[in-house]
């Protein structure tokens, strides 16, 4: 068994859900992944990052969930994190004494912390890394700023249909988040005005639902 496979199967994280690794031979993995600490495991509610609390590495999960919440008092959900995702960009290269946010582990988790040192050997010594990552960075980017674009609606009907609007796939379709509550701390809107709310845009001919998903009616009011 090759010591990429015994380390992947040994933190039950997939090399080919590591985005820095892409586009590596599978030689070149097995010298990055030799390089690798050991992961750290959590239990269930424990936090992982807080504002105070927190290393200078990037968090890859590499079994379980977490999730982020903000920082301001109120914890409104911000993010959720499953194997191979990562968090933790803001706390490194360059971050402040605070981290932006606190993460939660929402099952047993087992987290496998790479520092700014490392990154920095992995980033020289394998270009390519360095542009896999300035990528994540450039979608973390697109993704606050689709949040942003929510969070600064008038009402609760424009931030509802907002949201759906930015989550949809190529035919217009949005999966219903089995979670609602977490959906409506996302959007700073209490559950029962969500209910509403979506009630109103399908009575309005705005949206569809359809099962468990939300088909968005094409609609400049929509935008």
């Amino acid at each position: 068994m090759s010591q990429m496979r015994q380390f992947c199967e040994g933190n039950m994280l997939n090399p080919e859900n590591l985005f820095l690794l892409d586009g590596l031979t599978e030689c070149e993995r097995k010298i990055i992944i030799s390089d690798f600490p050991a992961s750290v495991n959590f239990k269930k509610g424990e936090v992982i990052y807080s504002a105070d609390k927190f290393s200078n590495s990037l968090g890859f999960i590499c079994s379980g969930k977490a999730f982020a919440v903000t920082n301001n008092g109120q914890g409104v959900f911000m993010k959720s994190f499953e194997s191979g995702t990562c968090f933790g960009a803001a706390a490194i290269f360059g971050s402040g004494e605070k981290y932006v946010s606190t993460v939660i582990a929402k099952t047993d988790t087992t987290v496998l912390f790479i520092n700014e040192e490392l990154l920095n050997k992995i980033f020289l010594n394998y270009p390519k890394t360095a542009v896999n990552y300035i990528s994540f960075l450039s979608d973390k980017v697109r993704f606050l700023n689709k949040k942003l674009s929510v969070l600064s609606c008038s009402n609760a009907e424009d931030t509802v249909l907002k949201y759906l609007s930015s989550v949809t796939d190529g035919e217009n379709y949005a999966l219903i988040p089995k979670n609602m509550t977490l959906l409506s701390k996302m959007l700073g809107i209490g559950r029962a005005t969500l209910y509403r709310t979506l009630d109103n845009l399908e009575t309005s001919g705005r949206i569809l639902r359809e099962n468990n998903k939300i088909k968005v009616i094409n609609n400049e009011k929509n935008y």
